[in-house]
C-alpha cells in the first residue's frame, strides 16, 4: 500500500508545526531537526506525483521562513497553517 499525497501533506504540516513550536520556544536544535524532517517529507510529497500538493508544500516552508523572521507572526502563521492543512488535505484525497 502506497501512501498518498494527502498523507504526506498532512505530515508536512505536522513537521512545520513542530518547527513553529520549537522556534517559539527558542529550541534551535529541535527546530533544525524538525526542518530537516519537513524537507524529507516534502520530497516524499513530490514523489506522490501531485504537483499542486508539492507546490503548496513549498509555499508552506517559505511561509515558515518568513514567519520565523518576524517572531510575532508565528502564532498567526500556526493558525493559518492549521486551516490550510485541513482544507487542502481534504481536497487532494
Amino acid at each position: 500500500m502506497t501512501r498518498g499525497a494527502a498523507f504526506y501533506f498532512a505530515n508536512l504540516g505536522a513537521d512545520v508545526s513542530r518547527c513553529i513550536t520549537a522556534s517559539r520556544q527558542g529550541d534551535e536544535a529541535r527546530y533544525k531537526d524538525s526542518l530537516s524532517r519537513a524537507y524529507r517529507t516534502l520530497e516524499d510529497l513530490h514523489k506522490a506525483e501531485r504537483p499542486e500538493a508539492y507546490e503548496e508544500g513549498l509555499l508552506m516552508l517559505r511561509g515558515l521562513a518568513l514567519a520565523r523572521a518576524t517572531p510575532e507572526t508565528l502564532a498567526s502563521f500556526q493558525i493559518s497553517l492549521d486551516s490550510l492543512i485541513g482544507a487542502f488535505s481534504a481536497r487532494i484525497l
